[in-house]
């Protein structure tokens, strides 16, 4: 997938001036409520107007003020589920989405209705008129339509918010699917980390329509700055693990680190086998010399130490474990282990200081043919 968009849109109550490159097939927009999150995603439906520019997705030009191009969000290859619904709200939810299936042509159909029906749960509310719904049936029967246009890119704003967790289970695997298998590019919307890489730790973040920073979490770790800004909490250090097990007498979940176990805090939902991202801050970190017998610290990860390296008042140790840990400690606790560059030394971590990337979040400021059938399994 590739779209470039660079537009600009004056607001009496403020400027937008958007430029932004994403060839990624599933992209997080990442922000503080009135970041212009929502106002980006309507920029590609087709919902949002702006002034001048030009956005291009894939081989399609979707506006262009210079040429005078403007295609109508009907036609344009994308799906949307956006806060604000555009549906007709008398017509029943039956006949919409059997409109949608039918504008779609049979050779790009990518759903059975009748699947899409039973996945989302729409059953009983297929009489029903649209403006009848409650806000997260009106947002299922949004995500429905979406799909069924078998969109070329699907926008998302918020909608696991909005539609409830528990239609999230079923709905990443077939979304991450939609991406691997058919091509189908996701750019996702909102102010939850955990909703993000649920599908992707590709970011953008912004800040009034403007691009902050594009690139993977873990860099974003890496800068005081964004994290400042977004009011996330300090990410020393970011390690991908793969889960191994999950101990439910102890409370604990196994994890995988260059084959070290790890115990992190239980998240038994979690599938064995799958990757996490988890976050360890420095000064949660307590050095030794020795592998230490009989503490409650479970975790003791043998290293050596890289550098030692002068931060104001602290002192960071620089530690390869397989992979690098940052370690904060005063000089004085230096000087008296009298530790060097090259020695061996053992990173101790308790569990519950370990964070799931993927619960971290920004407080909420406001607010039978042949065609092909995909399957939740």
């Amino acid at each position: 997938m590739r779209l470039e968009m660079s537009v600009k849109l004056r607001q009496s109550h403020r400027d937008l001036s958007t430029h932004l490159s994403i060839h990624h097939p599933a992209t997080g927009l990442f922000g503080k409520s009135g970041a212009g999150k929502s106002s980006v995603l309507g920029f590609i439906a087709g919902t949002v107007l702006p002034q001048s520019g030009r956005i291009v997705l894939n081989d399609s030009v979707l506006f262009d003020s210079q040429k005078g191009i403007l295609m109508p969000p009907e036609q344009r290859p994308v799906g949307s589920v956006l806060q604000m619904d555009f549906a007709n709200p008398a017509e029943t939810v039956h006949n919409n989405l059997t409109m949608a299936f039918q504008l779609t042509p049979a050779h790009r159909r990518i759903f059975n209705l009748d699947f899409l029906i039973g996945l989302l749960e729409l059953e009983t509310v297929l009489g029903q008129a649209i403006a009848l719904l409650s806000v997260g049936e009106r947002q299922r029967v949004a995500l429905a339509r979406a799909m069924l246009k078998s969109p070329q890119l699907l926008l998302l704003d918020e909608t696991f918010a909005a539609i409830g967790n528990v239609y999230r289970q079923p709905l990443l695997p077939l979304l991450k699917r939609l991406q691997q298998e058919l091509g189908v590019a996701v750019i996702y919307a909102s102010h939850s980390l955990g909703e993000i890489l649920g599908l992707t730790d590709q970011l953008i973040v912004l800040q009034q329509g403007k691009v902050l920073y594009s690139g993977c979490l873990f860099e974003v770790a890496k800068r005081q700055d964004l994290l400042h800004y977004l009011g996330l909490r300090q990410l020393d250090n970011v390690l991908t693990l793969t889960l191994r097990g999950h101990d439910h007498a102890s409370g604990i979940s196994l994890a995988d680190n260059f084959g070290v176990l790890l115990t992190l805090p239980l998240r038994a939902s979690q599938p064995v086998g799958s990757q996490t991202q988890v976050s360890i801050r420095a000064n949660d970190i307590a050095l030794s010399r020795r592998y230490i017998e009989g503490i409650s610290i479970q975790n003791q990860l043998k290293g050596r130490i890289c550098a030692l390296i002068s931060s104001g008042e602290s002192l960071l140790v620089q530690v390869d474990c397989g992979s690098t840990l940052l370690v904060e400690i005063t000089p004085a606790a230096c000087k008296n282990m009298g530790l060097a560059e090259g020695e061996e030394i053992y990173c101790l971590i308790k569990t519950h200081s370990i964070t799931y990337l993927s619960e971290l979040a920004l407080p909420v400021v406001s607010h039978g043919e042949s065609r092909y059938s995909l399957s939740a399994a």
